[in-house]
Order: structure tokens, then C-alpha cells, then sequence
């Protein structure tokens, strides 16, 4: 083998890594999301959060419609694609690899901290609509 298929090969193999490692992180902000989610409904269907659930969903529409307008923006899908490529390119440092292997496993554990809230509120919230004994 070559110098130049060895260093293909090389490279090959560390961007399939790359890959993994960004789904890795993908998959945990998606469960991350999940779980935001999961505790965000288990409070709003909470009787104390009627008002907090009018505002926020005054302030969620708002912000869909700016990042609505974001989206198709020439400037911010050009600093999108910088943006991904110096991620690329930053993944290539053994400092960036493991720092971003950190935050995996610090979201992964986020989530499960998140899921046993969501859980407890659930909970909670079946107990309060019991009626007393």
C-alpha cells in the first residue's frame, strides 16, 4: 500500500469516526429535546402554570416566526456552512475529540437526570388529581 492509500485509508477511518461522534452528540441533544419536552408538559399540565403556559406559547410563536425569517437569510445559510466545516475541521484536534466526547456523555447523563423529573412530575400531578381518601 501506498503512502497516499495509506493516508486515504487514514482518513477514511477518521471521518467515519467523526461521523459516529456526531451522531453521537445528535442523538443525545434529540433525546436532550425529548426530555425538555417531557418536563415542559408534565408542568404546564401542572393547575400553577395556566398563565406561564399563555405567555410562553405567546413567546414561542414569536420566535418561530424569526427563525422563520433566519432560515432563508443568504447570510446566515453561508455562516451555516462555515460553521460546519470548522466543526470538521476542529474534530481532526485529539483535544476537540475528547472535550466533545465529554459533552456526550454529560447530556447523556442531563437526560436521564431529566427523564426521572419528568417522571417524578407525572407523578406528582397523578397523585394531586386523586381524589382524598
Amino acid at each position: 500500500m501506498t503512502n497516499s492509500e495509506e493516508q486515504r485509508t487514514t482518513q477514511s477511518g477518521d471521518q467515519q469516526q467523526h461521523t459516529h461522534d456526531n451522531v453521537s452528540l445528535l442523538d443525545e441533544l434529540r433525546a436532550l429535546g425529548t426530555q425538555l419536552e417531557a418536563v415542559a408538559r408534565a408542568f404546564l399540565a401542572s393547575n400553577k402554570a395556566h398563565q406561564m403556559q399563555q405567555d410562553l406559547q405567546t413567546g414561542v410563536n414569536e420566535l418561530i416566526t424569526k427563525l422563520q425569517g433566519i432560515g432563508t437569510n443568504e447570510t446566515v445559510v453561508e455562516v451555516t456552512e462555515k460553521g460546519k466545516q470548522l466543526v470538521e475541521k476542529a474534530l481532526e484536534n485529539p483535544t476537540v475529540t475528547d472535550a466533545h466526547a465529554k459533552v456526550v456523555n454529560k447530556l447523556g447523563s442531563l437526560n436521564e437526570d431529566l427523564r426521572k423529573l419528568a417522571s417524578t412530575l407525572a407523578d406528582d400531578k397523578k397523585r394531586d388529581e386523586q381524589p382524598p381518601v
